[in-house]
């Protein structure tokens, strides 16, 4: 690939407003081409904001016949994630998809089926991974210095969607969003659960609810207890209930002691040991990228070096996909009551 890598985004809601765009517009390797929503002053705000000579479309078709374009961000309602991913694969594009990646395993495997005969990157942004905390944990477990991990806690919530993009009715009607609070955030901490300890699901017993959201025909809270393939237990749980503060963080309970991931603001690391016994605070590192008006994430700017063949993918189309399989399986827990154990036990491990 000569020059610069040509972005194009499709959806400019508040994710691509707050993360994708702002990534994308300080990232040496590329420039936006074209924007596409909908409602074409989203994406003509964008536009004006970080790149003022790119195209504005309404149709995301018609956007990739008419522009040349390298690669292509997804951030669309949630059943709409697989069908544009694929016709951007199939129109040549690198795909980077929001999560949850699909609505269906066998929907998030076309995906994949589609990027592997168009040789392109499909890449799904569980973003999660490039947090400070969850890369120097991840580093942490792999110093050994915890011991075996035997249980884990993962937890995340907040208000609820509402208050993070209010235009966003969708988030509330099953057939848009196919999930509440499990996928829109279980998914996430399920993800990160994997990147940092490196184990697999082999079996899930959930619950879910809907408690306050009026007029929602989804969940706003699920809870699941796990047996990983090692035989570590733990839980899982996401909620849009959350009030005062929100709640992101993960515990291993390990045999020489316990680490706590983002319970604390302003410890975000911190270890407590038996041997020796002392408590360890963590420094992080530093953000991926610090521009003014980013989030240090540097997402798209990892995209766009994984569709250059310049670095790894940090969560490839098959990872995303063994993510919100677990997803699938306490989904499927939770209207059975029974517990449901996962095809993924001899999966690949989180580990790159």
């Amino acid at each position: 690939m000569s020059g610069k890598f040509r972005a194009a985004m499709i959806g400019c809601g508040a994710i691509a407003q707050r993360l994708h765009v702002p990534d994308y517009a300080v990232c040496p390797e590329a420039e936006i081409v074209a924007l596409c929503d909908l409602v074409p002053s989203k994406a003509k705000l964008l536009a004006e904001r970080y790149a003022p000579g790119a195209a504005v479309y309404t149709d995301y078709k018609k956007m990739l016949r008419n522009e040349r374009i390298d690669g292509v961000t997804v951030a669309l309602p949630n059943y709409l994630h697989a069908p544009v991913t694929i016709d951007a694969l199939r129109a040549g594009c690198h795909v980077m998809v929001e999560k949850p990646m699909a609505a269906s395993p066998a929907e998030a495997q076309r995906m994949i089926d589609a990027a592997k005969k168009a040789r392109k990157v499909l890449m799904v942004n569980q973003s999660q991974r490039r947090f400070a905390p969850h890369r120097k944990a991840r580093e942490i477990v792999e110093s050994g210095i915890l011991g075996k991990i035997l249980h884990v806690t993962g937890m995340f919530g907040h208000e609820g969607p509402e208050n993070w993009s209010p235009e966003g009715k969708w988030f509330f009607r099953r057939k848009q969003a196919r999930f509440g609070a499990m996928a829109d955030l279980g998914v996430h901490k399920a993800d990160i659960i994997r990147y940092i300890t490196g184990k697999e699901v082999a079996e899930i017993s959930a619950y879910t609810a809907c408690l306050e959201k009026k007029g929602a025909d989804v969940e706003d809270n699920f809870v699941s207890c796990l047996t990983f393939t090692d035989g570590t237990v733990g839980t899982l749980c996401a909620s849009w209930t959350v009030k005062g503060m929100s709640a992101s963080y993960t515990i291993l309970h390990c045999s020489n002691g316990t680490l706590q991931v983002a319970i604390q603001e302003e410890r975000a690391l911190l270890a407590r040991l038996i041997n020796p016994e002392c408590e360890i605070e963590f420094e992080l590192p530093a953000p991926l990228n610090d521009y003014p008006g980013t989030w240090g994430l540097d997402v798209s700017g990892g995209f766009v070096r994984a569709a250059m063949g310049l670095e790894e993918p940090f969560c490839t189309g098959e990872e995303g996909k063994r993510s919100l399989d677990i997803i699938f399986a306490a989904e499927k827990s939770a209207l059975t009551g029974r517990s449901v154990r996962l095809g993924q036990g001899a999966a690949k491990k989180a580990r790159k």
